[in-house]
């Protein structure tokens, strides 16, 4: 069954593996389980030093991957703050 993730999510995901295998109480931060997998591999096998080659620098712009926030079960959901911007549109009536 083919994936519906973009290699280079995949791909991004392999490589913050390898960019956490230096630290040692490292987090997955991936809930999917192919992305997990693809990180766990990846910290796995820069550890074993199996990859020769060095890990690519993030692009400009890019971060590191972080867990997302989680509301706990029965907790309200975070409200989303008021729009700012235009004021809402007007409706003419007809004479």
């Amino acid at each position: 069954m083919p994936s519906n993730l973009p290699k280079a999510r995949l791909r991004k995901a392999f490589n913050e593996g390898r960019r956490s295998a230096t630290v040692d109480g490292a987090e997955n931060p991936y809930d999917n389980a192919k992305l997990r997998q693809l990180w766990e591999d990846g910290r796995a096998q820069q550890r074993a030093g199996e990859i020769k080659t060095p890990i690519p620098p993030l692009e400009h712009g890019e971060t590191r991957a972080q867990r997302g926030t989680q509301n706990p079960p029965g907790s309200k959901r975070a409200s989303n703050p008021p729009r700012r911007g235009f004021p809402a549109p007007r409706v003419r009536r007809p004479r």
